[in-house]
């Protein structure tokens, strides 16, 4: 294998859909965390948010939105489920602070959990609807 062939096989490789979605997501994740951790104080709870936005925003894309070829319609995607996952987290986390009064830990953690069941089963449901 020459070394062309290997270059153009590493760029297929980083630019599939897949791996793009990725990147937006870190992209999205890592200033986003930093915003949260600013906002309210909690080391806990940026990180949690910071794993939902990294990891579970594209792993949701790859289990449910496969169908999806366009890199774009893929980015959109992805920037909407970012936009959604931290309202849901940030919503969750205040009531649970505010009207639970539950420490910052413990918010961040019923947070990343309920928002995590809730988008699951929404695109489980959503996806067996299409099928």
């Amino acid at each position: 294998m020459t070394a062309a062939s290997r270059l153009d096989t590493l760029r297929q490789r980083a630019t599939t859909t897949r791996n793009v979605t990725i990147y937006v997501a870190i992209l999205i994740a890592v200033p986003t965390a930093y915003a949260f951790h600013v906002w309210s104080g909690t080391e806990g709870g940026d990180f949690l948010l910071l794993m939902m936005l990294a990891i579970g925003v594209p792993t949701a894309f790859d289990e449910y939105k496969t169908t999806i070829e366009d890199h774009w319609r893929a980015v959109a995607w992805v920037l909407g489920a970012c936009l959604v996952v931290t309202i849901e987290y940030t919503g969750v986390y205040v009531i649970g602070t505010e009207t639970l009064s539950l420490s910052a830990f413990w918010a961040s953690v019923g947070a990343f959990l309920l928002v995590w069941a809730m988008n699951h089963a929404y695109l489980i449901v959503r996806s067996r609807a299409s099928d």
